[in-house]
């Protein structure tokens, strides 16, 4: 353990102002799993002896804290903080490795900031107590996670959740003080006070009262204009409901009006029902503040407003937006921030940035798939297309109703295939579900519908599956009114077409509507007859399937033939590429888990369409993702029953601006490839994806639709997060429930999902209220990954029907990489050549190896170089304590950071040397061991991006090269396997292994595509950073700024006593009516009581660790 004299380190030892709590001697705070009681009110108090006292400190009774009985005859009390509402014990046997004892003893801690603010305490210590103590303008940065090196290189059981984990950085030296708080809102309002403080030190002393002012000044003029025609400079409630709603269309009206009674309650009579200018700006402040945001605000900026800076790196580096420039920047915070002194000043408020956030430009759904932005010009058969089943019905498949109306909705929301199932009428046709009870509908009407309304929404083909049930006659009228109301919309496929229907594209086929049905054999017949046209029977193994006639007019306009479906050999051989069949769910299952790569292969040549069994005579459906994974097209549902597997269709097509046609993954459409959605191996040439979420909060989470009047007003609300793929990608995870929260709880949660194919994978978040009898769903948002944005994200909840539920958000924070080691690079034992000759699979066939061979040496050059790259960008995030999804710019801003806070920096630039950029500082003598390492991760990423951006037209020209020779001879394989005698089985391997390899090659391609992408945005970063400099320099060398005095510990208490910059928040992310002031998250007011929080430590060969809270921890990693 360090000498007190050199750091301030935590450590063991008795004396002091605590006493240890129970602990067992290897520093566990109780038994496994073991919850402290709950209180039935919001704080309790608990001491040696039953005498009362008075609260310890406004703070302690607002975060909920619980102090606990001591083991000692002294009546000194601990304090734990945690919320009641949100209490979990984060104690589960996830592994083995949690079965075994720590190898560290633990020791209970109190931790309390100063009365002047100037530095943290703790004790019990064997130090003095000036020396158990870290000054405040010592600390140079707050980190979260595991992303300081001590703790990085640590095994930690799995109930040290990475949220609960912050290391405050200090001194010159960067030595770190690695701390694991009780809970993630613990740890969130420590880093987020700390970070408060941080910035107050660094600012003018007036600096804080001005942003204050701003805020104030705009919502005093927003009331004075609202009480112009009102004498007494007062408003009714009623005008301020609708001003408040004006200034923030985001607010409950809910808890608008229950803050006016709130404010009633203490007036006379005279005074109720009227507000005047500052209660309405106190309770503005107090109801439109989201204590989640401020935080953000606070952790990200060290100040609770964003300058022009901040905004730009707040965008490049959090929401992961490229490109951006300056006046970019300037004109979205001119669009959002409210205040006019703060637009004028380039800055933006926290209404602004709430406004920002929760704009559409913010939205978890990518803007850029509002739109069509996918490649249309590929064959039909690369297509997942959007299809209904049954779309006349209504309700059930038995006595429900039949309506043009269940066109209208379909073709509304981008379905492109609907079905119609025709019988005959006394004149003309009808259209209803045959042998049942369902009402019926005319064919006129049905085909008026589609006419009308089939392009409203999408300008791709419409595929109007026609289910004939009809007699030659009415046929005819059939062939009739499909030619008068379709007009030019209806396509006719030409016989002497060079290309079939099903190689054209949907841009081909643009404002066309395709008829499916059955055809005559020769187009010469008058009629002819053909089998059954109900669906179910087109897959029973029927060797005399019913005969039905068929009218020459008719079957002239069909363009997609149906064809009886036998198994996939016959198909493979017979079936004509402009046929395709319908098969049952039942069918389809079978398929895909017994020949699964021999369906997907069958569907990049075919069109298939599957529909639900004739059993859900309820319209249920059955989960989509099953049959997408097999590669088939129109996978029909029951449009008109919501639901789970309704939700993720819907999800699906939201996608390519919810055209109804969306591309399949690459290894689906590939006419050289293998793959199987139940195989256990890696998919190959597809890089897994690491999806990080962390739920944060929800906003205006209404009641569940049809609850009882017996409810309770509140509801427990918490979310499940779904993940539908391939199997390996399929699972769930949820966060706790937060208790009587209703509208607005406050999760706080982060989950980790492996993708392994994530062009088919989505995400579905759903609400429920958690219930003793059945926990009631209160609304879900589902996207495909590839259309989810990173960063902090809203998501707009929809109800049990697909609509919007007004105002109801979730907030989020999403990141996205691919999936890789954490920690710093481990060196691999072998060459790199090893792990590609292992990937390279054997043929077996000389002529086919040799050509592998060769395109070996081209794979291992670009495989080493890709990973000196992302070695080099893992180790500079590292370096800067930052996620492994931290971009360039997040990178700079860190490294800039430390540099400005060094003595002595006097200037930084970007100089290009040899074509590379580098950062450069005027700073005479060496750099600290810190920075030093720092300026060496950064140059050497740097290096490796140059490098790799000046040979990646090479490594993917010699690819190219040898996959195209590996092209040419597949379509002759077979011949060429056949002829040196290699047959069956083993034929059927090296068809397999010499499709892997091609999808290897063409994998590495796409990785180099993507990794140029990556590139190129980094050094465009580097660039960018420029300008920021260049202010940065011209602010440091201001006279202002220069003759700047640091703030007194006097002075520092003022203004951060003053730092009320938002008002009374009125909760905060852990307790209702806490105060979010920065002095708040940390401070109490009350002086007479010496802590303000404790818990255990640690001890182990040069690891102290302390703690606060009831199971809060901190390791300091010094001896």
């Amino acid at each position: 353990m360090g000498d007190s004299s050199r750091s301030p380190t935590p450590e063991a030892g008795g004396g002091g102002d605590g006493e240890r709590l129970h602990t067992d001697r290897n520093g566990r705070a109780g038994s496994p799993g073991e919850e402290l009681p709950r209180s039935p009110s919001p704080c309790y108090r608990r001491y040696s002896d039953s005498t009362p006292t008075r609260s310890p400190s406004p703070l302690l009774l607002a975060d909920g804290y619980d102090e606990l009985e001591t083991r000692s005859s002294r009546k000194t009390k601990s304090v734990s903080f945690h919320s009641h509402t949100n209490w979990k014990s984060d104690r589960k046997i996830q592994s083995a490795y949690d079965c075994l004892q720590a190898n560290s003893r633990q020791y209970h801690r109190f931790f309390r900031l100063l009365d002047d603010l100037s530095a943290i305490r703790w004790t019990p210590t064997t130090k003095k107590t000036s020396k158990a103590q870290l000054m405040i303008e010592q600390i140079k940065e707050i980190r979260t996670g595991r992303n300081c090196e001590s703790l990085r290189n640590k095994d930690f059981p799995a109930h040290y959740n990475e949220e609960r984990i912050f290391s405050i950085l200090y001194g010159d030296s960067y030595e770190s003080l690695d701390l694991i708080a009780h809970s993630p809102e613990e740890a969130s309002i420590w880093v987020t006070g700390l970070n408060a403080l941080i910035g107050a030190s660094k600012a003018t002393p007036d600096a804080v009262e001005d942003r204050q002012t701003l805020r104030e000044m705009w919502l005093k003029e927003m009331f004075e204009k609202a009480s112009k025609n009102n004498s007494g400079g007062f408003i009714d409630q009623t005008t301020c409901i609708k001003l408040i709603k004006r200034l923030d269309s985001h607010v409950a009206l809910v808890r608008v009006r229950q803050k006016l009674q709130e404010y009633d309650m203490g007036k006379t009579d005279g005074c109720r029902g009227r507000i005047d200018s500052q209660e309405f700006i106190d309770m503005f402040k107090e109801i439109a503040t989201r204590p989640e945001i401020y935080f953000l605000l606070i952790r990200y900026a060290n100040k609770d407003y964003l300058t022009l800076e901040d905004f730009h790196l707040f965008l490049e580096g959090e929401q992961g937006m490229a490109g951006l420039t300056t006046e970019k920047v300037i004109e979205t915070i001119e669009k959002y921030e409210p205040a006019p002194e703060a637009r004028k000043n380039r800055q933006m408020l926290i209404d602004g940035f709430t406004r920002y956030l929760m704009s559409e430009e913010c939205d978890l759904f990518d803007p850029a798939h509002r739109t069509v932005c996918q490649d249309m010009g590929q064959p039909l058969v690369h297509y997942f297309v959007s299809t209904s089943h049954n779309t006349y019905l209504l309700e059930d498949q038995l006595k429900g109703p039949s309506s043009v109306d269940g066109y209208i909705r379909v073709l509304a929301c981008g379905c492109r295939c609907v079905k119609v199932d025709v019988w005959d009428g006394q004149e003309e046709p009808l259209v209803y579900h045959g042998n049942t009870l369902t009402s019926k509908i005319p064919f006129r009407e049905v085909i008026h519908a589609i006419a009308t309304y089939a392009f409203d929404f999408s300008v791709y083909p419409v595929v109007v599956h026609l289910e004939n049930h009809c007699s030659v006659k009415q046929q005819k009228v059939m062939a009739r009114l499909l030619k008068s109301l379709l007009g030019s919309y209806l396509y006719v496929h030409p016989p002497d077409s060079p290309k079939p229907l099903t190689e054209l594209s949907p841009e081909d086929l643009k404002y066309k509507i395709i008829l499916k049905g059955k055809k005559l054999a020769r187009e010469d017949q008058d009629e002819g007859e053909v089998s059954e046209e109900d669906e179910g029977g087109e897959t029973k193994r029927n060797t005399n399937p019913k005969k039905i006639k068929l009218c020459k007019e008719l079957s002239s306009l069909i363009s997609l033939q149906r064809t009886r479906f036998t198994d996939l050999n016959t198909a493979r051989n017979k079936q004509d590429v402009s046929e395709m069949c319908s098969l049952s769910e039942s069918t389809s299952t079978k398929l895909a888990h017994t020949c699964p790569e021999e369906l997907v292969n069958h569907n990049k040549k075919f069109l298939t369409r599957v529909y639900p069994n004739s059993s859900r005579v309820d319209s249920s459906n059955y989960n989509p993702q099953d049959f997408w994974n097999a590669g088939c097209q129109m996978v029909a549902l029951n449009f008109q029953t919501p639901g789970q597997f309704m939700d993720v269709y819907e999800g699906r097509f939201r996608a390519n601006g919810g055209c109804g046609y969306l591309l399949k993954p690459a290894v689906m459409r590939e006419h050289i490839s293998v793959f199987s959605a139940h195989s256990r191996e890696i998919i190959p040439g597809v890089a897994p994806q690491l999806l990080k979420i962390k739920v944060i909060s929800g906003q205006c989470l209404p009641k569940p639709r049809g609850s009882t009047a017996t409810k309770a007003s509140f509801i427990d609300p918490y979310v499940v997060i779904q993940v539908f793929g391939i199997p390996a990608d399929c699972t769930e995870a949820k966060t706790r429930t937060v208790s009587n929260d209703s509208s607005f709880p406050i999760f706080d949660e982060s989950f980790e999902f492996q993708i392994n194919l994530p062009e088919l994978a989505l995400v579905r978040f759903v609400v429920l209220d958690d219930d003793f009898i059945g926990d009631d769903f209160v609304g879900q948002c589902t996207i495909p990954l590839d259309c989810i944005q990173t960063g902090y994200r809203h998501m707009r909840l929809l109800s049990s029907m697909g609509e919007p539920i007004e105002s109801a958000t979730l907030f989020v924070h999403v990141s996205i990489s691919n999936k890789k080691g954490g920690g710093k690079p481990q060196r691999v034992k072998g060459k790199k050549t090893d792990k590609v000759k292992a990937d390279i699979k054997p043929i077996g066939l000389k002529a086919a190896d040799d050509l592998f061979k060769e395109a070996s040496v081209p794979l291992v050059e670009a495989e080493c170089v890709q990973d000196k790259v992302e070695d080099a960008w893992t180790e500079l995030q590292d370096e800067c304590g930052l996620e492994h999804t931290a971009n360039m710019k997040q990178c700079l801003r860190v490294t800039i950071s430390r540099y400005m806070a060094t003595p002595d920096t006097a200037r930084l630039s970007i100089q290009e040397e040899n074509g590379v950029p580098f950062l450069r500082s005027s700073r005479p003598g060496p750099l600290p061991s810190h920075l030093h390492r720092l300026e060496i991760a950064l140059q050497k990423v740097l290096l490796e991006i140059h490098h790799f951006l000046g040979h990646e037209e090479e490594f993917v020209s010699a690819l190219e090269s040898r996959l195209k020779p590996c092209l040419a001879m597949y379509d002759s394989l077979e011949s060429h396997l056949s002829s040196n005698g290699i047959k069956g089985k083993k034929a059927n391997r090296a068809m397999e292994n010499y499709a892997w390899n091609v999808r290897i090659i063409r994998g590495q391609l796409d990785r180099l595509t993507t990794l140029t992408k990556k590139c190129r945005m980094a050094m465009e970063q580097v660039e960018s950073t420029k300008t920021t400099l260049d202010s940065l320099n011209q602010r440091e060398r201001s006279p202002l700024v220069r003759e700047r005095p640091r703030l007194t510990l006097a002075n520092r208490h003022n203004t951060t006593d003053n730092l009320t910059t938002y008002g009374s928040l009125g909760r905060s992310p852990t307790t209702p009516g806490a105060d979010c002031k920065p002095k708040s998250i940390l401070k109490k007011s009350n002086s007479n009581l010496e802590s303000s929080s404790v818990g255990y430590g640690m001890q182990d060969e040069g690891i102290v660790t302390t703690s606060w809270g009831n199971g809060c921890q901190a390791q300091d990693d010094r001896r």
